[in-house]
């Protein structure tokens, strides 16, 4: 059996860069409201400049070729380089390489937030998995595998709420 170069080569999506992350906040133009007030632009409010910067440093940290090993992944199933933060896991290698991009990324910025997405990730894969696998189906992994090709092309960030629930919350 051969191969074509494409299959044993794999894709690199297109990574973006932190003032490429700026720029594309800048044209969603999200509607955000700080202390009750609209913000005009996310990127240029003093209040939400740090977070910004913050999620900004992991897509320059992406384009680094001395962080490439812990800050890219390849995506099998897709034969496609991604970020680390939207990479979904295929060995122990793959976690490790997570947390010490981690590390790194929190060295810098204190908190990267934007790894939240790949536990994210990593979760729902195993439940649309275990969904699709109990009604012998496909339906939910393919969803799933078409949002992800979606997050991982456009190098995305994803708003992810967590929680760490201790102690009686009655």
């Amino acid at each position: 059996m051969t191969y074509s170069d494409e299959a044993a080569h794999p894709t690199s999506v297109d990574l973006m860069s932190g003032d490429d992350y700026r720029e594309s906040l800048r044209q969603y133009k999200p509607r955000v409201f700080v202390d009750g007030c609209e913000v005009g632009s996310v990127v240029d409010e003093p209040a939400l400049r740090p977070g910004v910067n913050a999620l900004a440093f992991t897509y320059d940290y992406a384009l680094r070729p001395e962080l490439e090993p812990i800050a890219l992944a390849t995506q099998s199933s897709r034969n496609r380089v991604v970020s680390r933060m939207l990479h979904v896991n295929e060995s122990s290698g793959d976690l490790l390489n997570k947390l010490e991009a981690v590390r790194v990324l929190c060295q810098e910025t204190g908190c990267a937030q934007r790894y939240l997405a790949h536990d994210a990730l990593n979760g729902i894969a195993q439940v649309v998995a275990r969904i699709d696998d109990a009604r012998g189906t496909t339906e939910h992994r393919a969803r799933f595998e078409s949002y992800l090709a979606h997050t991982q092309d456009g190098d995305l960030s994803l708003g992810i709420a967590m929680t760490d629930a201790k102690g009686d919350r009655s």
